[in-house]
């Protein structure tokens, strides 16, 4: 059984209080994020696989065309997840958040994809944020501007 933050790498050593923080938190029998479905439910007994009649229709067989995004499900797997801590405002968290339930959703929902993982999209806010480094740059000085005045 394995955490699901042992992949938090401690920043700052005398930040203890974190550590006594993830310590006291009950374990758990899964090192999947709680957003992540459970995949035991899916799994089923070699009996119930056995129980199932062998007339296929060739209709049931897999086609070699390629799946839609909707169909290919998240673009890659919770393992391969490493989580780092974010240090935001309330209110831009909030409005982060609102954006992703108002917009991001939506927008994917009309693609047909309903299954959005959120690990897909931090992963593509930051790879958005890493294609535009001179406007993360430009946000911090605006902002340090407003604040001096």
């Amino acid at each position: 059984m394995s955490n699901p933050f042992d992949d938090l790498k401690e920043d700052d050593a005398d930040s203890t209080e974190s550590a006594d923080a993830l310590e006291s938190e009950p374990e758990t029998d899964s090192d999947q994020a709680p957003d992540e479905p459970s995949i035991t439910d899916a799994e089923t007994s070699d009996e119930s696989a056995t129980e199932q009649p062998e007339h296929r229709d060739e209709s049931d067989e897999k086609t070699d065309e390629p799946l839609s995004a909707a169909e290919a499900g998240p673009a890659f797997e919770y393992s391969q997840v490493q989580q780092k801590p974010f240090y935001a405002r309330t209110e831009t968290v909030n409005e982060f958040e609102n954006k992703i339930r108002t917009t991001i959703v939506p927008t994917l929902a009309e693609a047909e994809i309903l299954d959005e993982e959120t690990r897909e999209i931090h992963d593509a806010v930051l790879r958005l944020a890493s294609e535009q480094p001179e406007r993360i740059a430009e946000l911090i000085l605006e902002e340090r501007r407003e604040s001096g005045r």
